[in-house]
């Protein structure tokens, strides 16, 4: 355990879940409805809840020493957090693709920005007794150009974070289910840990989701502009459908 390290206060933790549990939920399903987007055929969903839960977090920490500003790397915006008092860096990233990072790092020949911040500030932080197992070549010589322009944007010197720590989170059902802290060790170990999930409201959503039944989209083509042509189509398939139907109950009658 680290004992020189301090994580975010509760009332800033209590900010941050806010936001993502927000965002995750019924931020997400006022918008779709407002625009009339059925939520099982979305393709924006996934892309929205993260940009209203770092929206969210922002708002939450206005005021607060916690430090929120947008930084770019390749294909993504991330929304670090920096601790102004005690110095630490911190990150927002889902459970499942942590993992993938940690399972697919020895197959990958670059590294991916997370692992650059932990190389770049949690160097040190192995156990005395274990040997570091990462190459002496991948280690950085410098700060890497991703790390450089992720400082740029949110306007930190390199000397001025101390720590870098993960903040992870799991969702089911638009719903936030856990969240914890963790500081990696340069072999990429949790060497400290924080479980944050004790501080999740979990309520009920005040936003009800509107599904239209599939039995019900057939009478969604009578508000639908339709040319003559299609309207005689498909006026004439129901006259031949109940001219069928009434065949067959008077054929019925007969065998009976």
């Amino acid at each position: 355990m680290l004992k020189d390290f301090n994580f975010i206060p509760t009332k800033e933790i209590i900010s941050i879940i806010d936001g993502v549990s927000t965002g995750l939920g019924d931020d997400t399903k006022q918008i779709l409805q407002k625009e009339n987007i059925d939520i099982r055929y979305s393709n924006s969903k996934k892309d929205l809840k993260w940009d209203l839960l770092h929206r969210n977090i922002r708002q939450n920490l206005v005021g607060s020493h916690i430090m929120a500003e947008f930084a770019k790397v390749p294909g993504w915006k991330i929304l670090p957090l920096f601790d102004t008092v005690e110095g630490n860096l911190y990150l927002l990233m889902k459970e499942y693709r942590f993992n993938n990072i940690l399972k697919t790092r020895k197959k990958r020949t670059k590294d991916h920005y997370m692992e650059e911040l932990v190389k770049t500030f949690n160097m040190g932080l192995e156990d005395f007794q274990q040997i570091s197992f990462v190459e002496n070549d991948t280690l950085p010589a410098e700060v890497s150009k991703v790390i450089s322009g992720i400082l740029s944007d949110i306007s930190l010197e390199k000397d001025l974070i101390k720590r870098f720590a993960i903040i992870l989170f799991d969702d089911l059902n638009d719903e936030l289910v856990s969240m914890r802290c963790c500081i990696l060790d340069s072999n990429f170990n949790i060497v400290h840990q924080e479980n944050w999930s004790q501080y999740i409201k979990h309520n009920d959503s005040i936003i009800t989701e509107k599904v239209e039944p599939e039995e019900s989209l057939p009478s969604m083509l009578s508000n639908l502009d339709l040319t003559e042509k299609a309207k005689r189509k498909i006026g004439q398939s129901e006259k031949n459908a109940e001219k069928k139907s009434a065949d067959n109950d008077k054929k019925q009658s007969h065998n009976n």
